[in-house]
């Protein structure tokens, strides 16, 4: 996870310079400049993007992101017919700026460039962690997807299709990796027919591997003092990884967290949304009163790791977001403590933070008695503290999702089968009548996907769990001023009332309020704080709430995230992932077990993308391991246990 941030300087004459590489990060000539002649018109840039629904440029090192910024200022410069309608610009960096020296070395050129682009880019800039960061501007039609980390092995794990590279980079002879063979490969992968690329460089070690890999280079005058630069082609016709669909119609079965968060997610691309709910928007796990936002760290920053920290960033971009199109969602970044069960467990987790290297804001280690403080009542121990995290109101989630969707949402809809024919799909109800026709169906009802799901799929293992929430007056029972964790959760008093829970039964689908999980719960509060013990009510008090939802759960507590696998004979059962057949139009965005709040805007995100051919917002590796292909004609399990943490 640990990333190292770029240790700068500066020439005489002020052109920024790498410490690390012995190197300026652009021509003394002038970056705008330098920007504009190579690799904008390297690339044919803008003609090349008028009337595209999309164009995707990747980058190779993102340095101060002038060449980002001179292009979204070409965008800006252009009327919506001249230009694509989407832009994607992802770009590579392992040693990003901090955010202090991004602000001062981007301030000489505040007048060339649109100021309020310097300004947006300033101000989300992410925090510097390993991975896959998505910015959206221009109300989502300038995205930006920095991947902090080397680019030998991150640009393998991109799945995209560029329309154009820029290689850039630290000169060769000083940072030989940026052009090494790998990178060159991986930018081949990333290449199909009509791929271009531009380059100041012309090292012939770096031509011979560019033509190795397919590209066709031609020499053109180059920039300021140097003679030439380098323009390629790529000559091979590929098929695109992640074909593009005209936006149409969408069904999408539920009007939970992961419905609304999918409505939202393809309407910014252009697709008009129905949902279809069987009851009540957010009548499920999504209308609990709080949800928590925090990762899950883990000291070798596995799958999960990874997942819940993107999700993170992923919620808080989006809840951003929301607030900036008038849609402000109910929440607080009060910040969340994760305190340790025992001594094993703390020393675990202070391995886990010094291992990790995490900026502070992100994960820190805190003492018993900073804990207290955080906390603002005495708890048993100390332990993780996320200072970004925070509560979120699920339903109110839901509601702003749906609003910024402006989907059609048709209420106590209940879908009992779906069919397919030449004009697309169709869902009806228990009587066989038409509830809507739509292009492709997104499966976001929870529990009830297997079985909508049986006549064209058997990869689905989606089974509920039972969780129940604990609701109280608060005051005059007492709560913490942040969210406080330990075996579940414990919220502020928000609005008069404090949340805690919640239990975690797997195939249990009784929805009946229970004192048992009321006292279980409660013991859970005491346990976080003793001292409070006595002031919380009884598992019996009459005046005690809660609800009951059934969280949608998979074997490996993993989403399932991608396109529908497709019934297959047992003897295809051996056929690699590539080769199985999925079912055309459909879809599914589900399992998200108890971490619905964390990872619906970021599983919706990566959709959104799969449908529309665009880049994906996370790694290959982390794309495969939520894909429901990975259940395909495979035998699945669950073990039941009493919390999910």
């Amino acid at each position: 996870m640990a990333i190292t941030p770029a240790t700068l300087s500066q020439t005489d004459d002020g052109t920024p310079y790498a410490l690390v590489y012995d190197d300026v990060y652009h021509s003394r000539a002038g970056a705008i400049a330098q920007a504009r002649h190579v690799f904008l018109g390297g690339n044919q840039i803008p003609a090349r993007w008028a009337n595209r629904d999309s164009f995707v440029i990747v980058e190779t090192g993102f340095g101060l992101g002038l060449n980002f910024l001179t292009t979204w200022a070409t965008w800006l410069a252009q009327t919506d017919d001249e230009r694509c309608k989407r832009l994607h610009f992802v770009s590579v960096e392992k040693h990003p700026l901090l955010k202090a020296d991004l602000i001062r070395l981007l301030e000489p050129y505040k007048s060339e460039l649109a100021a309020h682009t310097i300004a947006a880019l300033v101000e989300h800039w992410p925090e510097l962690v390993e991975g896959t960061h998505r910015l959206e501007f221009e109300q989502g039609q300038v995205i930006l997807t920095l991947i902090f980390g080397d680019a030998e092995t991150a640009l393998p794990q991109l799945a995209a299709r560029a329309d154009a590279i820029y290689l850039d980079g630290f000169s060769p002879a000083k940072n030989p990796d940026i052009w090494s063979e790998r990178v060159c490969q991986a930018l081949a992968r990333l290449s199909g027919e009509g791929t271009t690329l531009a380059t100041w460089s012309v090292n012939g070690a770096l031509r011979r591997r560019l033509t190795a890999c397919g590209f066709e280079l031609t020499l053109t005058p180059g920039f300021a003092q140097k003679r030439e630069m380098l323009c390629g082609r790529f000559k091979e016709r590929r098929p695109h990884p992640n074909p593009s669909m005209t936006p149409g119609h969408a069904l999408i079965i539920g009007a939970g967290l992961a419905g609304t968060a999918t409505a939202e997610r393809l309407a910014a691309r252009g697709w008009r949304c129905t949902i279809l709910e069987a009851n009540t928007l957010a009548c499920g796990a999504s209308g609990n009163k709080a949800g928590v936002i925090r990762p899950q760290p883990s000291a070798d920053d596995n799958l999960l790791a990874r997942l819940t920290r993107a999700g993170c960033f992923s919620t808080l971009a989006r809840l951003e977001r929301l607030k900036i199109s008038g849609n402000p969602v109910d929440w607080d970044a009060c910040g969340v403590l994760h305190l340790a069960k025992d001594a094993d467990q703390a020393s675990l987790m202070q391995r886990t933070v010094a291992q990790l290297k995490a900026p502070t804001e992100l994960l820190d280690w805190v003492s018993k008695s900073q804990a207290s403080e955080l906390a603002g009542l005495p708890v048993a121990a100390g332990g993780w503290w996320f200072s970004l995290g925070g509560w979120v109101n699920p339903s109110d989630y839901c509601q702003q999702l749906l609003k910024a969707s402006g989907a059609t949402f048709i209420e106590n809809a209940r879908v009992s089968s779906l069919a397919h024919d030449a004009h697309g799909w169709l869902a009806h109800d228990d009587k066989g009548a038409l509830l809507a026709r739509g292009d492709v169906v997104v499966l976001a009802n929870a529990t009830a996907i297997p079985t909508l799901a049986a006549p064209f799929s058997d990869a689905l293992p989606i089974r509920p769990a039972r969780g129940q929430t604990t609701v109280y007056a608060a005051p005059p029972g007492p709560a913490p001023k942040t969210v406080v964790c330990r075996s579940g959760y414990w919220t502020p008093s928000i609005r008069g009332e404090s949340t805690s829970g919640a239990s975690f039964i797997v195939d249990d689908t009784d929805l009946t309020i229970r004192p048992r999980e009321h006292a279980d719960n409660l013991a859970m509060l005491a346990g976080i704080s003793p001292d409070a013990a006595a002031a919380l009510p009884a598992s019996d008090d009459m005046l005690l709430q809660g609800k009951v939802g059934l969280r949608p759960v998979v074997p490996d507590r993993l989403p399932l995230v991608g396109q529908v696998p497709s019934r297959q004979p047992a003897e295809r059962s051996s056929l690699s992932r590539a080769a199985r057949a999925r079912v055309p139009g459909l879809y599914v965005n589900s399992g998200y077990g108890a971490r619905g709040i964390l990872l619906a805007s970021l599983c919706a995100e990566l959709l959104a993308s799969q449908i529309a051919g665009e880049p994906l917002p996370l790694p290959k590796d982390l794309v495969r391991a939520i894909d429901p292909m990975r259940y395909a004609h495979k035998k699945t399990s669950i073990e039941e246990t009493h919390h999910e943490n």
